[in-house]
Order: C-alpha cells, then sequence, then structure tokens
C-alpha cells in the first residue's frame, strides 16, 4: 500500500507532539517523573527515619551502659570506702584497748595510782598512735582533791624525767590540773582556771577531777587538762564509770567503754569523737583508776580510703544527734559542712556502714554511722561523647550512604545524559557533515561532470555540423566553472580544518608564534582586504581609528623617511589575530543586507585589561615586558541581529553544530568558538551584544598592549612588508566563516629549481595528478604505491648514486600516512635509518596533532595536510633553498 505524504503527515501529527515525541510517550512522562520523584522522596524519609532511630537506640543504649558503668563502679568504690573506714575506726579502738591493758598490767596495784610514772611511754604510746591511725594517745588518771597537790608535784618529776617541755603543766595561773573558763570575764588571759576542788559546774556524780597525765607528744598543750569538768565530755566519763561500779562484783574487767558525740578537740579543727576506755588494774580488776583516751578523728577515718583518682563522692558521718558531710576530691576528705547536705537525687544510691560496732556496757556511747553518695561530678566522670559520637556516626553512614547512593544515581544519570548528548552531538556531527561537505562538494561534482561533458562533446559534434573551436566566451565560461570547482573544494577544507583547530583548541595544543604585531597596522590591512568584498555586497564599510595621540605622523616626516610608530602594540600571532579580524567581518558582511553598513572602529584605551597575564615574545622568557593599555575592536552592523538567547550561547560548546538559519554562505559555524579561543589565548577577551532581530550586532575584542622601541617596531615593520603581505591559503582556513573570495596566496616569486622526487601514495588517482602537476612544473617524479615500495625505491637510488657519480638522486620525498604493507611515518623511519639525507614531507589526511608529532619523530621534515597543492608544496621548497642559502623565510 502507498501512503501518501499528505496521509502520513496528518498520521504524524496526530501521533507526535511538536517536538517530535509521541503523544502517548509525552502524557505518560510526567507520571513517571512523579512516581520517581515520589519513590526517592520515600527513600530518603526512609532512610533518614532509620537513621534516626538507630540514631536514637544506639544514644540511648550507649548512655544507660555508660550510667551503669558509673553506678557499678561508684557500688565497688563506696563498698571500698565504707570496709576501710570502718577498719580505721576499729583500729583505733584496738589501739586504745592495748594501751589501757598495757597500764594496767604495768601499774597491777590500784595503791600506786595515781601517782605513776612510765619510762618509754612517749614512744610507746607513738607507736601504739601511728598503729591505730589516730592523732590523740593519752592517759587520763583519776585524782581525788585530797590528792591533787600531791598528784602535781610528781608530774612535774615526771614530766622532767621525760624531757617534756618546760612549759609542760603550766598555765597563766602556775602551774596544776585545769579547766577552761567558761565565764564571759576570763580570769587569765589563757582561758584556764585552777581546777583541783572536785566541784564542776555541770552536775556530775563525782568529787574527782581526771586530768590527762601523759600525751603521746612531747608539747601537747593539754597536759593536766581535766575533761571532767565539761559537760560534753564528763557524763561519758560517769557512764564508764557507773558501768564498772555495776560490775564491781566480776572477776574479770567488765567492758565499759564509752565514745563521745560530736565534739571539737582543743588542739584540732575539725569533728570528731573521743575515746574513753577504763583502765583497770591486774589485781583489781573492777577498778577504774584511769582512763586510755584517744581521738577519732573524721577527717583520718576518710583518709586513703579510696583511690587518689575518686573525685566527687559524698560522706556523711552521723549519730542519732549531729551529722557532718564530708567529699572526697581527688582521694582526699574534704568538709563541707554541718548536717546531711549529700543531694537527695542520690538517696537510693547511698551506703551506709557502723563506724565502731564495739561491746561496751556504757549507756551513752554513741553510735557513728557512715553513709556515702555518689555525686553528679563523679558520675559524669564516665560519661563521654561516645553516645552522641556513636548516635552521630549511625546518622552519618547512613546519611553518607544515602548520599553515595544519591551521588551514584547522579553520576549514573549524568553518564547517561552525557552519552545521550554525545549521541545527539553525533547526529549533529554527521547532519553537519552531510550538509555542509555536500554542499560543495556537489558544486565540485557538477563542475567535474560538466567539463566531462564539455570535453566529450564539443560544439557540433553529433549535430552533422563541422566542429568548431571553443569561443572565448567558452573558454571563459569553463574556467568559471573551475573556478567555482576550486572554491567550492576548498570551502570543504576550510571547515575540515576548523574542526581541527576547534579540536586543538579544546585539548589546548594549539600553538601560537609570538611576536610584536603592529596592530594598529594589521586592522587596517585586513578591513581594506574586505573593501571589494563589501563593495560587491551593497554594504557600506568604514574605518575609524582612535590611536594614542602621541604616535601620529606628519607628511613631512613620511617624506623624509622618519616615520614612527605607534609604541603600543600586541605581542602575539600575527596570522591568528588577522584570522580573528577577518571572521567578524566576515560574518559582519554575511549577516548585514544589501544598502546596510558595517562601522568598524579601532580605540586606545589607556587602562584597559590591567589584569591581563603578560604575553612574552620569543627571547622574553621570564621578562615582562611593560603594559600600555589595550585596544578595542568594536564591529558594528545593520544585520538580521541575535536575541538573548542566542547571545549566551553564541560562544559557548554545543552551537557549533546548530544550523544557522540566517546564514547566507557557507561555513563550519565554529568561527566564532575558535576566535574567542584564539583571544583568550593572546590574554584579551571578546563579547557581543545585540538589541535583538533586526537591530544588528555589535562585536568587541580587546587586546592587551605593551610598549615597544621604536627600532623594534621598524624591524617589525620591514619583516611584515617582506612576509605578511598577504594571508596564506591556509591561514584562511583555520578560522572558518572566511569568504573565499579574499583569498590570497603565497606564490613562489621566481620558480624554484628542478627537482627528482618520489612521490608515495597509495591512490592511484592521486598519486597520478600529483605526478602530473609536479612534472608540469618541471620536476622528475618516482612513483611508490606503498611505503614499501618507497624505502625499495630510496635504497635503490642510494645505490645507483654511490655506483654512478652522474646518477640525478632523488633530492625529496613526499610521503602519504596511511598506506598498506608499510605506513609513512614508519617507512620514513626505515629511509632514515639506510642513511637518507634527503627532504621528506608527509602529505597526509590525519592532521590531528598528535599525528603530525608521530610523523615528525620517524623521520618528516614536514607535514602538509591534504588536500596538497603544488603552490603549497614549491613554497616549502622554497622555504628550504633560503634556509640552506642563510636567508629568512615567512612561513606559511
Amino acid at each position: 500500500m502507498v501512503v501518501s505524504k499528505t496521509s502520513y503527515s496528518e498520521q504524524t501529527a496526530r501521533t507526535n507532539d511538536s517536538r517530535g515525541v509521541p503523544n502517548g510517550r509525552r502524557r505518560g512522562l510526567p507520571s513517571r517523573v512523579q512516581r520517581t520523584v515520589a519513590l526517592r522522596a520515600m527513600l530518603i524519609f526512609s532512610l533518614f527515619a532509620a537513621a534516626a532511630i538507630c540514631a536514637s537506640l544506639a544514644y540511648t543504649q550507649l548512655k544507660s551502659t555508660e550510667r551503669n558503668v558509673g553506678l557499678e563502679t561508684y557500688r565497688s568504690i563506696a563498698s571500698s570506702a565504707t570496709r576501710g573506714a570502718q577498719e580505721i575506726t576499729q583500729r583505733k579502738v584496738k589501739g586504745s584497748e592495748v594501751m589501757g591493758t598495757l597500764m594496767g598490767q604495768v601499774f597491777p596495784n590500784s595503791e600506786d595510782w595515781p601517782m605513776i610514772s612510765m619510762d618509754g611511754y612517749i614512744p610507746i604510746a607513738q607507736s601504739i598512735a601511728a598503729l591505730s591511725a589516730t592523732w590523740l594517745q593519752a592517759l587520763v588518771v583519776v585524782v581525788r582533791p585530797e590528792e591533787a597537790e600531791a598528784f602535781e608535784n610528781h608530774t612535774k618529776e615526771v614530766y622532767k624525767a621525760q624531757n617534756r617541755p618546760n612549759s609542760t603543766g603550766y598555765s597563766d595561773f602556775g602551774y596544776g590540773i585545769w579547766k577552761p573558763d567558761r565565764s564571759e570575764n576570763k580570769t587569765y588571759a589563757d582561758g584556764r582556771l585552777h581546777d583541783i576542788s572536785g566541784e564542776n559546774e555541770w552536775g556530775g556524780k563525782r568529787k574527782i577531777m581526771t586530768p590527762l597525765m601523759m600525751h603521746n607528744m612531747l608539747g601537747a598543750s593539754t597536759h593536766l587538762y581535766n575533761p571532767y569538768s565539761e559537760a560534753d565530755r564528763a557524763p561519758y566519763l560517769d557512764d564508764a564509770f557507773d558501768c564498772a561500779e555495776l560490775h564491781e562484783d566480776a572477776t574479770t574487767s567488765p567492758q565499759c567503754g564509752v565514745i563521745t558525740d560530736m565534739v571539737e578537740l582543743k588542739s584540732r579543727d575539725g569533728p570528731a569523737a573521743l575515746l574513753y576506755l577504763p583502765i583497770y588494774p591486774a589485781n583489781d580488776p573492777t577498778n577504774v583508776v584511769g582512763i586510755a583516751a584517744s581521738s577519732i578523728h573524721f577527717e583520718e577515718v576518710l583518709t586513703n580510703v579510696v583511690p587518689d583518682y575518686v573525685d566527687g563522692l559524698t560522706c556523711v558521718i552521723s549519730t542519732d544527734t549531729a551529722a557532718y558531710t564530708f567529699e572526697i576530691r581527688n582521694g582526699k576528705p574534704m568538709i563541707v559542712g554541718k548536717g546531711d547536705l549529700h543531694d537527695p537525687a542520690f538517696d537510693s544510691y547511698g551506703q551506709t556502714v557502723v563506724l565502731n560496732d564495739i561491746e561496751t556496757g556504757a549507756l551513752t556511747s554513741a553510735k557513728y554511722k557512715l553513709t556515702v553518695y555518689p555525686t553528679t561530678q563523679m558520675l559524669d566522670a564516665f560519661t563521654t561523647t561516645s553516645p552522641l559520637t556513636v548516635a552521630l556516626g549511625f546518622a552519618g553512614v547512613i546519611a553518607a550512604v544515602a548520599f553515595l547512593f544519591f551521588l551514584y544515581d547522579y553520576l549514573v544519570r549524568r553518564e547517561a545524559q552525557k552519552r545521550q548528548e554525545i549521541l545527539e552531538m553525533k547526529r549533529r556531527f554527521v547532519r553537519f557533515i552531510s550538509h555542509e561537505i555536500r554542499t560543495p562538494l556537489n558544486t565540485v561534482c557538477m563542475g567535474l561532470e560538466l567539463l566531462q561533458s564539455e570535453l566529450k562533446s564539443p560544439p557540433g559534434l553529433g549535430t552533422g555540423s563541422p566542429t568548431v573551436p571553443c569561443s572565448d566566451e567558452d573558454l571563459g565560461f569553463l574556467l568559471n566553472v573551475t573556478q567555482d570547482t576550486n572554491e567550492n573544494a576548498h570551502i570543504a577544507v576550510e571547515i575540515l580544518n576548523d574542526l581541527l583547530n576547534y579540536d586543538k583548541l579544546e585539548t589546548g595544543t594549539l600553538e601560537l608564534e609570538t611576536e610584536p604585531v603592529l596592530i594598529w597596522d594589521l586592522i587596517e590591512q585586513t578591513i581594506h582586504q574586505f573593501g571589494i568584498q563589501a563593495v560587491n555586497r551593497g554594504v557600506e564599510l568604514k574605518l575609524h581609528m582612535e590611536k594614542p595621540a602621541a604616535t601620529a605622523n606628519t607628511v613631512q616626516d613620511i617624506e623624509a623617511g622618519k616615520e614612527s610608530f605607534d609604541p603600543y602594540n600586541v605581542v602575539g600571532d600575527r596570522c591568528r589575530l588577522s584570522q580573528v579580524i577577518r571572521n567578524v567581518i566576515s560574518n559582519a558582511l554575511k549577516f548585514t543586507p544589501v544598502k546596510g553598513s558595517i562601522d568598524v572602529t579601532a580605540t586606545y584605551i589607556p587602562n584597559g585589561l590591567p589584569h591581563a597575564q603578560p604575553m612574552l615574545a620569543p627571547g622574553e622568557e621570564g621578562a615582562i615586558r611593560q603594559r600600555a593599555g589595550s585596544v578595542r575592536l568594536s564591529v558594528k552592523d545593520t544585520g538580521v541581529g541575535l536575541s538573548r538567547e542566542q547571545l549566551s550561547r553564541l560562544f559557548s560548546e554545543g552551537v557549533q553544530f546548530d544550523a544557522n538559519r540566517l546564514q547566507h554562505g557557507g561555513g563550519s559555524g565554529l568561527g566564532l568558538s575558535i576566535a574567542k579561543g584564539l583571544v583568550e589565548q593572546h590574554r584579551g577577551t571578546i563579547s557581543a551584544d545585540s538589541e535583538g532581530f533586526g537591530k544588528g550586532t555589535i562585536f568587541s575584542i580587546e587586546l592587551p598592549l605593551y610598549e615597544f622601541g621604536q627600532s623594534e617596531l621598524e624591524a617589525v615593520h620591514w619583516s611584515d612588508k617582506d612576509s605578511h603581505t598577504e594571508p596564506t591559503e591556509e591561514s584562511q582556513s583555520t578560522i572558518g566563516n572566511v569568504d573565499s573570495s579574499s583569498e590570497g596566496g603565497v606564490a613562489a616569486k621566481a620558480a624554484p629549481s628542478s627537482r627528482r622526487v618520489l612521490v608515495a601514495e597509495d591512490s592511484a588517482s592521486s598519486r597520478k595528478m600529483l605526478i602530473r602537476l609536479l612534472e608540469r612544473a618541471g620536476h622528475k617524479c618516482v612513483p611508490a604505491g606503498n611505503g614499501q615500495e618507497a624505502v625499495d625505491a630510496i635504497k635503490e637510488d642510494m645505490e645507483k648514486s654511490k655506483a654512478d657519480p652522474s646518477h640525478i638522486p632523488i633530492d625529496s620525498v613526499l610521503m602519504d600516512y596511511e598506506m598498506p604493507l608499510l605506513r609513512g611515518p614508519e617507512a620514513s623511519a626505515e629511509i632514515r635509518r639506510n642513511g637518507y639525507q634527503g627532504i621528506i614531507v608527509g602529505v597526509s589526511g590525519n592532521v590531528l596533532s598528535e599525528d603530525i608529532d608521530f610523523f615528525v619523530r620517524h623521520g618528516a621534515d614536514s607535514v602538509l595536510a591534504k588536500p596538497v597543492s603544488l603552490k603549497r608544496i614549491q613554497a616549502y621548497w622554497k622555504e628550504v633553498e633560503r634556509k640552506a642559502a642563510g636567508k629568512t623565510f615567512a612561513a606559511d
């Protein structure tokens, strides 16, 4: 079935949208996108929810573990502390028991008391005090009033014998038993009263004194102090005496020791208790003749009960009537204050122990308890940032996994997008090549077909009429055909050259031949080359130069040969800069309609491009030439103009293969992209602006200027006259979008001498035509169909030269790159290894920089890009001849 164009287009319109996408697919796109977005959102939410849950659980569990570790550590420390404090208290009690038993055995007769004296008491008491970890170990004796005077005299002798200080036992009132003066108006400055009457103010049962007769410290100030005179001590002594009297019929000494409630010691601050243990003579086991007195200072009780690293443990020591709070800091007890001051938040963690669990018949003996509590400070020591770190780690790992997943997803999608873009680029490139190369090749093919037709069927042939020679008109027509054919062939080559130059710019392999460039002359010369073309197109082309004021020349100076040059010029590649200017002017001409105008303005900017990096000419390595502002070239046309969107993409990548709907002539569309790269390589800027379609376009090129001396500029001027009178064929095709009507060339000014040339080319037609061109120019040629034939031919020729001095050797080789059996680079290397010293010129369609470098490294002197012309070959030979003669030659 045949489908008409109309029915097909109608069907396509029904099934495709405006962009060529099927309508079914187009309708399905939003739902797919929405589902994808929803799934990704759900995944993100799930991942972060999982991260939050895991982090929360980890934090809670680790925090609980840390707290449990802290509490277990506290319990261990608290248990050790209570046991240690209890052991210290028991040691104090045992120490007093030892002292009491010792005194009862040493002085077994009650009649000897209180007039006793014991040599060595001090060291014995000190040893017992050290072993029991107590500060006080003293001997208190019972003295009745009638014994007081004798006792005082006796103690004088005892203290003297024990080598105690002379002040021992003395008070302001003199020597003797003393008690504290509780009256407001003290009788003596030291607050002591002589006490030998046995009377007391607190209502004691007994008329006695209990002076402290001996102390473990030599110079203790409490010698002869009577504790029975004070209400906070005497009742406990009475209770001990009462206990003994209750057991007077016993055959063994009763347990009547007593511990006082909280008291303040006379010679040491801090809460303490006094331990009173009755001394029974061995021969009278129930008669109390003295007291083995010891102190229980609670700072001592809490010393060394925990390691030094323990910090923040609360210890409460209490009785039924009083309490004191200590806090252990770095292993040392520090009093906090009176009362139970622990943190109620830790009530449930307290550990309690009874410190003085002794057997006694004394009813008033106080019972001391120690309760240990943790503190926030102590538990915080076991709190670390690990829970938070682990929690954040969980969240971070999951977030990182999510990030990596989405990064991977993004990279995969971007890679897929890039592949799609590359595929689209390839498709555009194929369309571009198909259109831009086929168009000029179509002209070439038709022109050649027309020539064949004209040559096969001259006028009159086949009509019966006699054949007549071609007229001048016919010859002119054929010449025009050949010119059009040649022009379109060059257009195709220019497009390929643009592609190669674009590739070099993208890869950074495009090299500039930097030198001082007379930029003002270059602009003027380049613009003038487009004068005839502008007239032919009906476009007015105007140039306005605003040079630095100091460089103007007078007519007299020029006539006298004293022409001065603009000192401010560019350092760069003259050929490339000329191509950039030509590209911009050529574009302006192409897009400007008949009767339009193009205004070109070159302006000196004194402070232009202040931050441009310096360009160095050859021989200026490391040197920085003086900057001198910039030159701005503006090209304003009255052409079709550009939209904002087109301006934004004008110099960007990806535009170069797009078909230009406004372009009248051929071209690759790469010109502006290449021009931008070249201008930036010269440390300059290029930009474009337009008010919209139909309002023209302004292109601006700004290049940095440098200051030169007149002698330098004069040398450059004459060099330009000799070698840069016209742009070369190759330079025109480098940028692209250059009208071929303005082509020039470097024709040899004199035909080179005849050469003997080896032509190595695998294409028979190309080899035949090249040999024909060379022979018509007076050269002799030797053909070779591949690289191996070329090697053999050179080897054979070198042998003939050795055998026959009159033999004319092959002095130049034109070597194709891709050939069977042996490629051009490998063949060149083999020829050089055989000792060939002639010229090897590569003739290649592979003109990427790496291919050219490869060819040169393997022995080629230079490489010419296909299609090659006789003019270029002879120009290269001329260059070789000039160099050999010691002359300079400006290579194209």
